[in-house]
């Protein structure tokens, strides 16, 4: 069942997102997407046999793919992610979680988490030598952390690396935060100054939605290739 904690995190999360504080902040970009709507899944996104590497993608809320590019993972962080990570390292692809990423979090949070610990089981026993990294990003980092509770102790170690962008957790704590032991070392939290969603200190949602940026996309990238190659 979704811990009440998760809940108040998600919520809180999307309210932020929803509408920009009264500070001076940059304004937001005209993108477009209605907030909270839930963004359509492709089957035919689903990667089929094996492959080295894959990288399970949680998007955020109502994140749409860079369609232009052909992006299946989510426009701020998955894409970018994916694509830089493969160009990096042949033999890796993107798994995007199965869930709405919409304003009812409850169960599609629930959804989601089901679809990661599912991917990665079945994942597991067709393909013995695959390992995985783990991207959540704002509601995404929710399903992530509710995932890893359901994840069975047997696949840690083929879990290589997990990131957390805009991860709402953390306004909770650093202990509030934390994986399970044997997955928390592989973590890393990547919150943007400013971003009301991970810094206690930030007010202003423009910040939520920079993470497309190099400068945080190429440490990720990096991060992500060592877990693998490491």
């Amino acid at each position: 069942m979704l811990s009440t904690q998760l809940l108040v995190v998600s919520l809180g999360s999307l309210a932020l997102v929803a509408a920009q504080g009264a500070v001076n902040c940059p304004e937001l970009p005209d993108t477009g997407v209605t907030m909270g709507e839930p963004v359509p899944m492709h089957p035919e996104h689903i990667p089929t046999g094996c492959s080295d590497f894959e990288i399970l993608v949680a998007r955020g809320t109502s994140e749409p793919n860079y369609e232009t590019g052909g992006g299946k993972f989510g426009i701020v962080v998955g894409d970018p992610v994916v694509s830089n990570t493969t160009l990096k390292l042949p033999g890796a692809r993107g798994y995007p979680v199965q869930y709405p990423a919409s304003s009812d979090i409850v169960s599609g949070t629930i959804r989601g988490s089901l679809d990661v610990v599912r991917r990665l089981r079945s994942q597991a026993v067709a393909c013995p030598n695959q390992t995985f990294a783990l991207v959540g990003y704002s509601q995404g980092a929710g399903v992530m952390h509710a995932a890893a509770k359901d994840i069975p102790v047997h696949l840690y170690s083929r879990i290589k690396s997990l990131v957390m962008f805009g991860d709402g957790y953390r306004r909770l704590g650093d202990v509030l935060s934390r994986f399970p032991v044997g997955l928390n070392s592989k973590v890393m939290q990547v919150c943007a100054e400013g971003d009301p969603v991970c810094d206690t200190s930030g007010e202003c949602v423009y910040y939520h939605l920079t993470y497309i940026r190099p400068d945080y996309i190429n440490p990720v990238v990096n991060f992500i290739v060592r877990g693998f190659t490491g």
